[in-house]
């Protein structure tokens, strides 16, 4: 039985993925799928036969100092919330919108890229791991966002096992006769 595992480390077509997890493990492959968790899985949801590892890189963010969080945050969110209990409940909730628009909104874009490189260190080091036992016999690189994740890890590992099946989709492939 061959083993494949599928590679979509943001799980953008999740659809797509679903059907071709199904479409290998109904072909009688052991299939493993390394993807990322989310709300949009309850709408595809994945065969039970699949493996699933997920990454957990969304759940990364930039840290933000206690200050900031206390004092941009917190602090006055808690105060308008108070507000908004009372016969000031429009003003306060129109003041508490202004105020992450205005002041938690920059905070939250200047930490973003910060954030970004965090999941992406956080992805990559998912996958490797996922990768390292090395139990498998074909990888498919599902999404675009996977090639580009593979540039770390991936030409290692076929100068290691040439014989590693390597493809962006999955396809039923016929087997050679035997006599070849």
């Amino acid at each position: 039985m061959t083993t494949i595992v599928f590679v979509a480390p943001k799980s953008a077509w999740r659809r797509a993925l679903a059907t071709e997890t199904r479409a290998a493990a109904d072909a009688g492959h052991r299939v493993r799928l390394v993807a990322e968790e989310g709300p949009a899985w309850e709408e595809t949801p994945l065969d039970p036969r699949v493996e699933v590892v997920w990454t957990g890189a969304t759940a990364v963010r930039a840290p933000e100092p206690a200050a900031v969080a206390l004092l941009l945050n917190r602090f006055p969110l808690g105060l308008l919330r108070r507000a908004a209990r009372g016969p000031l409940r429009g003003p306060a909730k129109r003041a508490a919108a202004r105020w992450k628009s205005a002041v938690l909104a920059p905070l939250t874009r200047r930490r973003w890229p910060e954030t970004k490189a965090l999941r992406e260190a956080h992805r990559l080091a998912a996958v490797t791991a996922a990768l390292a036992d090395g139990d498998f016999d074909w990888i498919v690189l599902h999404e675009p966002q996977a090639v580009e994740l593979g540039v770390h890890w991936l030409p290692a590992l076929l100068e290691a096992r040439p014989e590693l099946l390597t493809t962006f989709s999955f396809e039923p492939r016929a087997e050679a006769p035997s006599g070849r």
